[in-house]
C-alpha cells in the first residue's frame, strides 16, 4: 500500500538566492508552493526561501530582477552595498539607460545616457558617492568620502576628482565636499569632529597621529594640533562601558599628560552641540598660546552643520 506523497520542497538550486516565477516554473515548482509558508515574496514575481533571512544583496537582486536590462544599483544604496553605511539605504536607488519610470515607493530609478562605471550590476564606489550627493548632506558626503578612503575603496585623489567633476543637481555640494575629505579619519564621528574645527575656522588637526619617538610610543590620538600639543579624542560608548578600554584610557591619558599633551575628550552627546565643542577647543588653543581668530560660524559652518547648529 503506497504512502502519502510528501510535501513538495524547493529545489536545492533555489534555496539560497532570489528566483523569479519563470525560474520556478522551469524547476517544476508548483504555484501552490510559491503561496505556501516555505516561500517569501521579496517583490511581486520574485521569491526567496522562507528559511533565508533577506540581506541587502537579496533585496537588490530581487528588484534588479524586475527592472529593465541596463540597470545598476546606484547612489546611497550602492555605498551601503560597498559597506559605507552613511544615509538611508531606502528607498533603493538605481540608475538605468532604459526608458523607465518606477511606480514602486521603495525604489527610485534615475535615467542616464550611459551607466557609470560598475562592478557587475553595482555602481563603483566613487561614482556612487558622486550620485549620492542628491540624498546626503555636505557633512554626510564628507563622512562617506573619508570612509571610502579608510576602507581602501578609493584614494583621496580619486574621491576628490570624482566629487570635483560632478555636474547637475547639487554639484556645488559635491565640489565643496571634495575640498573637505581627508586621509586618516578612523570613523564618521572623527570626520565630524575634524569638521567642527575646519568649519569654525580653527587650525585643522592631523588625523590619527602616533605620538612618541623611536624609543617611546605614547599613543595614537584621533586628532592632533601639533603646534600646540593638543590631542582631541572622540570617545565612543565602548570607552565608557568596556572595563578594559576604560582602564587603558586612564593609562593613556596619564601618559599624554606626562608628555605635555593636553587631551580634549569629545563624546557623541557633545557633538550634538558642535558650537560648544568648537568653543572648548578654542579655549584649549588659547591656553597653549594660540593667538588666532576665535571660532566663526559663517557660510561653511551652516553648510556643514545646518542653519540652526
Amino acid at each position: 500500500m503506497g504512502g502519502m506523497p510528501g510535501r513538495q520542497q524547493l529545489p536545492v538550486v533555489l534555496r539560497d538566492r532570489p528566483f523569479s516565477r519563470v525560474r520556478a516554473d522551469a524547476e517544476g515548482v508548483s504555484p501552490g508552493l510559491l503561496r505556501g509558508p516555505g516561500v517569501r515574496t521579496l517583490v511581486r514575481g520574485v521569491y526567496l526561501a522562507a528559511e533565508v533571512e533577506p540581506t541587502l544583496t537579496h533585496e537588490l537582486a530581487a528588484f534588479l530582477g524586475v527592472l529593465p536590462a541596463g540597470t545598476a544599483v546606484d547612489g546611497v544604496t550602492a555605498l551601503h552595498y560597498w559597506g559605507v553605511e552613511i544615509g538611508p539605504v531606502t528607498p533603493y536607488r538605481f540608475v538605468t539607460t532604459a526608458a523607465y519610470q518606477s511606480k514602486r515607493p521603495e525604489v527610485r530609478v534615475r535615467r542616464a545616457g550611459e551607466l557609470p562605471a560598475c562592478r557587475g550590476v553595482v555602481v563603483r564606489p566613487v561614482p556612487a558617492l558622486v550620485a549620492a550627493r542628491v540624498d546626503l548632506t555636505l557633512l554626510q558626503l564628507v563622512e562617506a568620502g573619508d570612509w571610502l578612503i579608510r576602507a581602501k575603496l578609493a584614494t583621496l585623489a580619486e574621491v576628490q576628482s570624482g566629487l570635483s567633476s560632478a555636474s547637475g543637481r547639487h554639484c556645488l555640494r559635491a565640489r565643496e565636499a571634495a575640498g573637505l575629505v581627508r586621509v586618516g579619519s578612523a570613523s564618521p564621528r572623527e570626520s565630524r569632529l575634524r569638521l567642527v574645527l575646519v568649519a569654525a575656522g580653527l587650525p585643522e588637526p592631523a588625523c590619527n597621529v602616533d605620538l612618541g619617538d623611536e624609543f617611546w610610543f605614547i599613543a595614537c590620538v584621533d586628532l592632533y594640533l601639533g603646534e600646540w600639543q593638543i590631542a582631541i579624542e572622540y570617545e565612543g560608548d565602548h570607552h565608557r562601558t568596556d572595563a578594559r578600554t576604560y582602564g587603558n584610557d586612564l593609562l593613556r591619558y596619564e601618559a599624554l599628560a606626562a608628555a605635555g599633551v593636553l587631551a580634549i575628550r569629545v563624546s557623541k552627546a557633545h557633538l550634538r552641540q558642535p558650537r560648544e565643542v568648537a568653543a572648548r577647543i578654542h579655549d584649549a588653543l588659547v591656553s597653549r598660546g594660540y593667538d588666532g581668530p576665535p571660532p566663526t560660524f559663517g557660510p561653511l559652518w551652516r553648510a556643514v552643520f545646518g542653519p540652526n547648529a
